[in-house]
């Protein structure tokens, strides 16, 4: 999906079509221009029939490009307004706001279109004086239109084609005696004038091609750079509004949750004084369990939004940390730990509760997707001046879907009532708040690997810790 996108992203639009076809008829008056000025003021003898025509040649390619994408336009419109006439009770607004910028192109229609432009400049330059003419100079022109809207390819397809019409020019072009500049005559290509022009234009060619691909290249990198900042700050303020509703409503829950508790305690007592139905006990009993098992979700949902993350920071090393992830867990004997040799002495200054909480909740999932007595497995390792863990399940793996909506707040691949989709959402959450990242990896059959990385900038060795 991401190099779909990115090749997307690489293809024209229909505004670039647009705009390149305003450009032609700029280029059409510009030509009109010129060729009226030379003959009707400079009185220079030109052969107005063929150079006309190939004028007319561009005004027609450009008409008839201008019909077909006024064809494609209503076609598409009475498409989407068809499928919004019973959902839109206003169907005309809808189609007012199509993202016309969004609907791509294909982009050898474009890289045609400036070849057939550079072939046409070639012809008129063979009836004005060929290569000695001054317009001959809108080569460049092209190639820096070609690298504005196309692929690399085609910007030096276009710097090729150049090179030969010069070629071409040199070699048959009619010269014109009126532009003061000429060649030597019967010397074909080999003459000296003649190689140092078309040296110098094809340097040129290849300067203006490799400079444009460069900064293209690097201003679509930016672009993309830009949208995916946007696109995580959008995600982040999307967290940040979950994890505000997760802290108020277990402050708000936290309350009655509490009353229920003390009552049932009370109700627990009583009852065991007075003969009554072993049902009615079991009912209570299970009342208790639920009411701690609403606790712990009220307890990560207050984790997840930044409570416990607020614990005092403290340095602690990754012995501890791991002590810490696996006494709570249900079956710890399942988890195997291998910790990298040369991360052992050190420390890493975060809130301890928080973070093994978080990756608490990674290691369950891998437990919980592992079928029994296959083991989850937790490397711990140094990468640069992070710290990365890795848990490793035997599990059946996940979908691209699923790996895709993976981390989204209730959403979850358990059974009712086996989880409510919180764990990685919050998971991320405290992981994000310390500058590190969770990225999942999974094949269907294969199992799936969590990875969790944070920067170990306050981490020092115990030994400096203890001078």
């Amino acid at each position: 999906m991401g190099s779909e996108n990115r090749r997307l992203r690489s293809e024209p639009t229909l505004k670039t079509v647009v705009w390149l076809l305003q450009l032609r008829w700029v280029a059409v008056v510009g030509q009109l221009l010129a060729i009226g000025i030379a003959y009707a003021l400079l009185h220079i003898p030109l052969r107005l029939i063929p150079l006309l025509s190939l004028v007319a040649f561009t005004a027609l390619t450009n008409l008839l490009i201008y019909y077909s994408l006024r064809r494609y336009q209503t076609h598409f419109l009475s498409g989407v307004e068809e499928a919004l006439e019973d959902s839109n009770p206003n169907p005309r607004i809808a189609l007012k706001t199509t993202p016309w910028d969004s609907i791509h192109v294909r982009s050898y229609w474009l890289g045609l279109l400036l070849l057939i432009d550079v072939m046409t400049l070639t012809g008129l330059l063979y009836y004005s004086g060929g290569a000695v003419n001054p317009f001959a100079c809108f080569y460049l022109a092209n190639i820096i239109v070609g690298g504005l809207v196309l692929p690399a390819a085609w910007t030096w397809m276009l710097a090729v084609a150049s090179v030969l019409g010069t070629i071409f020019l040199l070699a048959f072009a009619e010269p014109l005696p009126e532009l003061g500049i000429t060649f030597a005559e019967g010397a074909g290509l080999f003459s000296i004038p003649k190689q140092g022009a078309l040296i110098a234009l094809t340097t040129c060619c290849g300067v203006v091609a490799h400079f444009m691909t460069v900064l293209v290249k690097e201003l679509r990198s930016r672009e993309n750079r830009l949208a995916e900042a946007e696109a995580q700050a959008e995600r982040a303020q999307r967290v940040e509004a979950l994890a505000t509703l997760a802290a108020g409503a277990g402050h708000e829950l936290a309350s009655p949750l509490s009353t229920i508790a003390v009552v049932t305690k009370e109700l627990a007592r009583k009852l065991e004084r007075i003969q009554v139905d072993p049902n009615v006990r079991r009912d209570v009993d299970l009342i208790r369990s639920e009411l701690d098992r609403c606790r712990e979700v009220l307890q990560r949902m207050k984790s997840g939004a930044g409570e416990a993350a607020a614990e005092v920071m403290n340095q602690v090393g990754v012995e501890e940390i791991v002590k810490t992830i696996l006494e709570p867990l249900r079956k710890p004997e399942r988890v195997e730990v291998v910790i990298d040799p040369t991360i052992r002495s050190q420390s890493v200054q975060l809130p301890l509760q928080a973070v093994s909480q978080a990756i608490r909740n990674l290691v369950q999932n891998a437990l919980d997707a592992s079928p029994e007595p296959s083991r989850v497995a937790i490397h711990i390792q140094q990468q640069n001046s992070d710290w990365k863990i890795l848990i490793i399940d035997q599990g059946t793996g996940m979908s691209e879907d699923v790996l895709r909506r993976i981390g989204q707040p209730f959403y979850t691949t358990k059974e009712v009532g086996q989880g409510m989709g919180l764990g990685v959402f919050l998971t991320r959450n405290v992981i994000a708040g310390l500058g590190g990242t969770v990225e999942f990896e999974s094949t269907l059959g294969k199992g799936t690997t969590a990875q969790v990385t944070f920067p170990q900038t306050r981490s020092s060795l115990r030994s400096d810790l203890k001078a």
